[in-house]
């Protein structure tokens, strides 16, 4: 696979003294701080929606997914290695949408999901495909329920499926250490809920629950403990996408009952137990969520009456808790994202009324200092022979 990088520039002035002596500033300017955007012609295997990513080790991984019709499901596995940029593919054990991913210690886990085909016809899955990162090896193991439309995160040594179609409300754990499997139980059921994790706490918020359908619960596994407790989001929505950065849990989009699709950002500071509240750049549901760095960065979606697909990127920064905005190459919505090492990857959904198989690529650049150090070592050999 080939793919062409272009490279945005970084935002830096850097005014400094070197040798007592006043030094020129070298700026640098882009709309994005400390990330850069790799446009590039790698694609998936598949255009594909409603399919599920997550990273273990040095892989990324697209799993799964299917058209817009839901008459077609993909066992394809795309797989990046950060280390040396190459794809390569892999298949699930069972063709399937709308399931879930996660990983934990050297565990990739897909989980769940719908199937539609001529030979099993229209039926949910309770299938669990994990990739071992060690080995290269799949194996296979089953949920406690079939269900599409479950969120999966990590807490300690557990990966978690929670929730699914049918407002279930069935809580699957995979113990990375003993590979054994139980169950728990949200306090209320729901599909499609956020799903992240801050520091040792596995967060589910909001999704589709009962009542009016727009859940605004929080449901919280303390992974030392496994106590479970509960919070409430500032309003409930579904469609809406969450991920982890410092301290910070961050749940974004969706589309909410009263105010229609949503640009709420509700965060958790896990240091102190308090919530608060921010906004995007630009409502949208069905975003994609994903964290590099010290970067929350939260791309595509849909806005509109009939859901045009958004190209926008916001990113939060954890470090000095300022937002920035990017955006992708095509606007698209019902995308997936991960990260794996340097790398924060955008992959599929739908836009421009078809599937894409397009990948957009973030990489960290050098934090500021590092390259403040290089243009003072460099000034002042500038300077060095200019008093020879």
């Amino acid at each position: 696979m080939h793919s062409r990088i272009l490279l945005l520039s970084l935002v830096i002035t850097a005014p400094f003294h070197l040798l007592g002596k006043q030094q020129p500033t070298f700026g640098f300017t882009s709309e994005v701080t400390a990330l850069k955007l790799v446009e590039s012609t790698a694609a998936l295997s598949q255009a594909r929606l409603h399919f599920a990513s997550t990273s273990v080790e040095k892989y990324a991984l697209f799993a799964g997914g299917g058209n817009a019709a839901g008459l077609l499901q993909y066992s394809d596995v795309d797989i990046f290695d950060a280390h040396t940029a190459v794809w390569s593919t892999a298949s699930l054990s069972q063709a399937r949408s709308r399931l879930a991913g996660t990983s934990v210690g050297d565990y990739a886990l897909f989980a769940g999901g719908s199937i539609n085909n001529f030979i099993d016809g229209s039926r949910d899955s309770n299938d669990v495909d994990i990739f071992d990162a060690v080995t290269g090896l799949w194996s296979i193991a089953t949920l406690s329920e079939a269900r599409p439309d479950l969120a999966a995160t990590s807490a300690g040594g557990y990966a978690l499926f929670a929730g699914g179609s049918g407002r279930s409300s069935t809580v699957d754990i995979f113990d990375s250490l003993t590979r054994k499997w139980s169950t728990a139980e949200l306090s209320q059921g729901r599909a499609s809920p956020a799903a992240t994790t801050v520091g040792d706490l596995a967060i589910f918020a909001g999704g589709s629950g009962s009542g009016n359908g727009f859940s605004s619960v929080v449901d919280i596994f303390d992974s030392r403990t496994g106590v479970w407790s509960t919070s409430t989001l500032s309003e409930g929505r579904v469609e809406l996408q969450a991920t982890s950065v410092g301290n910070y849990a961050l749940i974004a989009g969706g589309r909410a009952d009263n105010t229609g699709i949503s640009d709420v950002v509700d965060i958790f500071d896990e240091s102190t137990g308090l919530w608060s509240t921010a906004n995007l750049s630009e409502k949208r549901t069905d975003l994609a969520a994903t964290t590099v760095g010290n970067y929350a960065i939260f791309g595509g979606g849909g806005f509109g009456g009939g859901l045009t697909g958004s190209n926008v990127v916001d990113i939060f920064d954890a470090n000095t808790g300022l937002w920035s905005t990017a955006t992708l190459v095509k606007g698209r919505y019902l995308l997936s994202a991960t990260s794996v090492g340097k790398y924060a990857l955008f992959g599929g959904g739908f836009g421009d009324g078809m599937e894409s198989a397009a990948i957009d690529i973030f990489a960290l650049i050098p934090e500021p200092s590092t390259l403040l150090l290089s243009l003072t070592v460099f000034a002042a050999l500038l300077h060095r022979r200019a008093t020879r």
